[in-house]
């Protein structure tokens, strides 16, 4: 047998004629049905595997706040029932996936046009580059199909979608000192600790989707004083795609991402992490939003016409923003914040210009921000530099091109200032067992942007250069390696370090997987960079060298009977000017899927001390859509149980409890948020019916 694997590429290369293609694609389906007949016999259920869990948490420490964009979900959770044919996917339709290297698609593409439509989902393995990871990680998603373009008229956008209705209610058990009132004094917080979310959404997979977001953050009033209205928060879209000559019609509320997000990027796009090949901004440039985030989105008119290679896109959007586009938390708990809501208008005009060639694509992208007032800078030293004033221009031009095994990308970008910031990468299979990337950013100082989230080390493109590579080594058919090295410089103050200054971050991560049952996964991580010292409280204060290590280890089982065990030992140590601070976190997990009955059961727990300056993160296995990812700071244990019920046809129920002890604490927060004890509970439920 693995004699006849060696020789399927052989043969595929030598193979030319019409009947001895078609007998030598089902000779190679035959054997690879026999090579793998475990495989994928049966299609998982959607779920992140070990670096996808890497990159969200890393996300979360990266940002310091839980994301809450879930359109990606939302776009895979459609795909699941509206699968994408493979066989007359276009470039476009593969990237919406995010789980597809610019790299893995022109191979795909580049066996389907060579050896024609594939005879069975199988077949994937047969694709150069393509692995059994990264194949499992697609099936949910991606059918076989007979390789006809459907021609769908308007009835058919309008009936052949999916109805999702969904309700989400989630609340604290430990009252905050915010919530607390006496006979004389009311609460400082004018609402209940409950948050709710309310969403329904008609679609019909890159079609059509329209849709209405409703929700109300903890402590902000609900259908009584200054919210006689009800919720806090509501958004409306209607997109609509591919018909006739409209590639994408968005009315109401959507997000723009336009090329390597150095100008705008408001979907959600990750950073630095154990996944060292996903470094380039991929997503379509306009998208329908339709999540409970209240700040990174535009509300108005998006429209893109294309003809031949040409494409254009154009743009306009008012929102109405709390008082500070700094400051935008979304909440509107207290007179104070309430008295901040909707009181700076802002408008938003925008375009972009594309033109495809064969194997290249180039853009010319523009943008311009008015307000109603004057937008005020801060006062620390490291904003010197920052936006302020009532309007923002900005201009860029993206660029990619392919050849062979290659893809060169990157964008180029002037804010209304003149200052410049400017990125470029370079993907390259160098053999059908190894990947590497190289890349290079140069953001100015003053460089200015209001929605741009481009790579790097911080969110926002500025005040930073840098060169990042990284390498992705497929040992066999189980084991594959991951490694990146990244040397940064800040030229000017950054937050938390009054003084230029710089670092480096190294990473090597291993994945395992004997079986399509398990996967073992090992991370090691270290960064040194220069921040100001936590004991010094001069106003300008000299760096230190902080340097921050980590080692992970994860083991993921799935046993008979529908039992998953997944156990995870993470150990950190941090040093300071000679001092040093010492972390770990263990967790063990375990999910059982009732064979009898649509129920399954997740329970988990957790020990953890973290230093005293750092925190430790950790996703769980929590409700569709929803972001779990557990930020743990001190010394303490964590408990979590989920219950998933599938009642009937198209409803399903979660219910999920979370208890965070810690150690040698008598309170938990501070502020209004603080409360008195040792341990706070939350509780959350959700409700969702597809029809």
């Amino acid at each position: 047998m693995k004699a006849a694997t060696m020789m399927l590429p052989f043969a595929i290369r030598h193979y030319n004629s019409n009947y001895d293609h078609i007998a030598l694609k089902a000779a190679t389906l035959f054997l690879l049905l026999l090579l793998y007949k475990n495989s994928c016999a049966q299609q998982p259920e959607p779920g992140l595997n070990a670096i996808a869990e890497s990159q969200l948490e890393g996300y979360a420490a990266h940002a310091d706040n839980i994301p809450e964009d879930d359109g990606h979900w939302q776009q895979l959770e459609g795909y699941t029932r509206r699968k994408i044919d493979l066989n007359t996917a276009d470039a476009t339709a593969l990237k919406s996936l995010g789980l597809l290297s610019p790299v893995q698609i022109r191979q795909f593409l580049a066996y389907r046009q060579q050896m024609g439509k594939l005879l069975s989902i199988y077949e994937l393995q047969a694709v150069p580059g393509w692995d059994e990871q990264l194949i499992l990680s697609i099936l949910p998603y991606v059918r076989a199909g007979n390789g006809l373009e459907p021609q769908y008229t308007l009835k058919d956008y309008l009936k052949r979608g999916d109805n999702t209705l969904l309700f989400r209610y989630g609340r604290q058990l430990e009252t905050s000192r915010g919530y607390r009132h006496t006979d004389s004094t009311s609460a400082h917080y004018l609402g209940s600790p409950d948050r709710l979310l309310l969403r329904y959404r008609y679609n019909f997979p890159r079609y059509i989707s329209w849709g209405v977001v409703m929700e109300k953050d903890a402590g902000e009033a609900f259908f009584r004083g200054a919210r006689g209205r009800g919720f806090d928060f509501y958004s409306v879209h209607l997109f609509v795609k591919q018909y006739k000559w409209i590639r994408a019609l968005a009315l109401g509320d959507f997000t723009v991402n336009i090329g390597q997000g150095l100008l705008n990027w408001q979907s959600l796009a990750f950073g630095k992490g154990a996944a060292v090949m996903q470094v380039k901004r991929e997503g379509e440039l306009l998208k329908p939003y339709a999540s409970a985030g209240e700040y990174n989105f535009y509300r108005g008119a998006g429209l893109t016409l294309a003809q031949g290679k040409w494409e254009g896109t154009a743009f306009i959007s008012s929102r109405m923003l709390d008082g500070s586009i700094t400051e935008n938390s979304g909440y509107h708990r207290t007179p104070t914040e309430l008295v901040k809501r909707h009181t700076l208008e802002q408008f938003t005009l925008g375009g972009n210009l594309t033109v495809t060639g064969r194997d290249w694509k180039l853009g010319l992208n523009m943008i311009q921000h008015q307000f109603s007032g004057p937008v005020e800078k801060g006062t620390a030293p490291y904003q010197l530099f920052a936006f302020e004033g009532k309007a923002l221009t900005g201009g860029s031009v993206d660029y990619e091109a392919s050849w062979k095994g290659l893809h060169v990308f990157g964008e180029g970008a002037m804010s209304g200032n003149g200052k410049t910031a400017w990125i470029s990468g370079l993907l390259a299979s160098l053999t059908a067992n190894v990947d590497m990337v190289l890349l290079y950013r140069n953001y100015n100082r003053a460089y200015q942007s209001l929605y741009a989230d481009a790579w790097g080390e911080f969110y926002k493109p500025v005040n930073e250069n840098g060169f990042y590579t990284g390498i992705s080594l497929k040992v066999n058919t189980h084991l594959r390696i991951d490694a990146y090295a990244d040397q940064f410089r800040f030229p000017w103050l950054q937050y938390r370090s009054s003084a230029p200054g710089g670092g480096r971050d190294l990473l090597a991560a291993l994945t395992y997987t004997p079986d399509k049952q398990t996967e073992i996964f090992l991370r090691y991580n270290y960064t040194v960079k220069q921040q100001d010292g936590k004991n010094d409280t001069s106003f300008l204060s000299p760096p230190v060298q902080v340097e921050h290590q980590s080692w992970r280890l994860q083991v993921k089982l799935e046993a008979k009977g529908g039992i998953g065990i997944k156990n995870r030992v993470e150990l950190s140590r941090r040093g300071e000017n000679g001092q040093e601070q010492r972390g770990f976190l263990l967790f063990q997990e375990l999910l059982y899927q009732c064979t009898r009955w649509p129920l399954q059961l997740y329970v988990r727990y957790t020990i953890f001390a973290a230093g005293e300056a750092e925190s430790m993160y950790a996703i769980t296995s929590g409700m569709l859509y929803e972001y779990a990812v557990s930020r743990l700071s001190g010394e303490g244990r964590q408990y979590q149980c989920r219950i998933r019920w599938k009642m009937k046809k198209g409803l399903t129920c979660w219910l999920r409890y979370q208890q965070t002890v810690y150690e040698r604490v008598t309170s938990i927060g501070n502020g209004w948020d603080e409360i008195d004890g040792n341990s706070v509970g939350y509780l959350n439920c959700q409700l969702q019916y597809s029809f």
